[in-house]
């Protein structure tokens, strides 16, 4: 069971899912399955339903890598907490455990929670083992943007003058909070497919009345 710490967009959810295959080949798991639940997947909204929504959730993840997305939104006094009470009840690392459970999210949340809820909640996710993820370099980005650009919009030509600004741009967003890495390259591709899309639309439109 890991804590992954990092921004948005930094490949916490790939790099679950090559833990998962990983521990198959080991053999730890029978399965190796990515299952992603958000921490609202946990929660309800009156006594007990949180205790019984995660028992639900830990079951259905037998023999896969259990993906908590978000998992800070937990650190409560109530359904929350109660939530994690029972993920420190039913989440046990002993031999013979069939499945790995991943809570995810911003490093200083994640911290917090874990400082001020159940004490067993750190013997299970232990911060010392900690997978961090740092936000992605301009380099990167701009592997990120091209690649991107090659799988998902081939018919948007862009220069590398154009990619070196759109990610100078990009980088600029980096201080503030919630930077989204490489959702936020995947966001400036959609939007450049939308731009091109209505430009095209218009030039149509415009032809049929000159025509």
């Amino acid at each position: 069971n890991r804590l992954f710490m990092g921004n948005p967009g930094t490949g916490k959810t790939t790099v679950a899912s090559i833990y998962g295959r990983i521990l198959k080949a080991l053999r730890f798991l029978s399965n190796g399955e990515l299952m992603m639940k958000s921490a609202s997947d946990l929660i309800g909204d009156k006594v007990g339903e949180a205790q019984t929504k995660t028992r639900a959730v830990v079951e259905m993840a037998q023999g896969q890598v259990l993906f908590i997305d978000e998992a800070y939104n937990l650190d409560d006094q109530l359904y929350g907490k109660q939530a994690l009470d029972t993920l420190v009840e039913k989440v046990q690392a002993t031999a013979g455990a069939d499945i790995a459970v991943i809570l995810a999210g911003y490093k200083p949340q994640m911290l917090k929670m874990l400082r001020e809820q159940n004490p067993g909640l750190s013997s299970r996710f232990e911060p010392k083992f900690a997978i961090e993820f740092e936000d992605y370099s301009d380099d990167e980005l701009l592997d990120i943007l091209s690649n991107e650009l090659e799988r998902r919009a081939k018919n948007v030509q862009m220069p590398i003058a154009v990619k070196k600004h759109a990610v100078k741009e990009l980088a600029k967003r980096r201080a503030m909070a919630n930077f989204g890495n490489a959702r936020a390259v995947q966001t400036l591709v959609s939007n450049a497919k939308t731009r091109l899309q209505e430009r095209l639309k218009d030039d149509a439109a415009a032809k049929k009345v000159f025509c």
